[in-house]
């Protein structure tokens, strides 16, 4: 049985798009001195504290179940950032609602509009994970965090599929294939798509995942 390390290869990045080309929108993001950057792989959500703009910062976690659980059910997730921050945490170069942006301070993200589908890794750390299996397609999962890593490691060893916790306010991802490569893989990946509930009415294009 083949085994990936889910502590340095692992992190959400879109897979595929039933038109051909994955949807790509830019964001500018929502930063200070004080946040973490946004990195390739992180997903990312509407920051919601700052009303006057519509910016992006990285998603929330809760304490639902355990404190690293992708915060679930408040319709403010837009997607996954394909492309990393360009700041220095400070907010430097970021526009006002009204003003014109030159584009230096907006990052690219794949949007969860229900079109775009994306992978993502069986987390190998902690309980114990089951490896990828065609049975998983159709059951909804929920997704967790290395919280101290968000924004520092470019999306690898970050965002994880949990495909043990049985919580049903934790789900958040529906699994929509598995690909025969993976099955068996300790740590392998399933492709699949954000729950309706979690995305933002701005890209929720597609029909309704719940």
């Amino acid at each position: 049985m083949a085994q990936t390390d889910g502590s340095s290869n692992s992190g959400l990045r879109p897979y595929r798009n039933a038109y051909g080309s994955i949807a790509i929108r830019h964001y500018e993001e929502s930063t200070c001195a004080s946040s973490k950057c946004i990195a390739v792989g992180d997903i990312v959500s509407l920051d919601t504290v700052v009303s006057t703009m519509f910016r992006v910062c990285i998603a929330k976690s809760s304490g639902a179940a355990v404190g690293n659980q992708l915060e679930t059910n408040n319709g403010s997730l837009i997607g996954v950032a394909v492309s990393a921050s360009t700041s220095d945490g400070s907010t430097t170069g970021l526009q006002e609602s009204t003003a014109l942006s030159d584009g230096r301070r907006k990052i690219a993200v794949a949007i969860a509009d229900g079109l775009n589908e994306f992978a993502v890794n069986i987390s190998s750390v902690g309980a114990d994970h089951p490896p990828p299996a065609s049975s998983m397609i159709g059951n909804q999962y929920s997704i967790i965090c290395v919280r101290t890593a968000v924004g520092t490691k470019a999306g690898h060893g970050v965002w994880f599929l949990d495909s043990t916790n049985s919580t049903l306010a934790d789900q958040c991802f529906v699994v929509t294939d598995v690909p025969s490569h993976q099955i068996g893989t300790t740590g392998g990946y399933v492709v699949g798509k954000f729950l309706s509930t979690m995305v933002h009415r701005s890209v929720r294009l597609g029909g309704p995942v719940t």
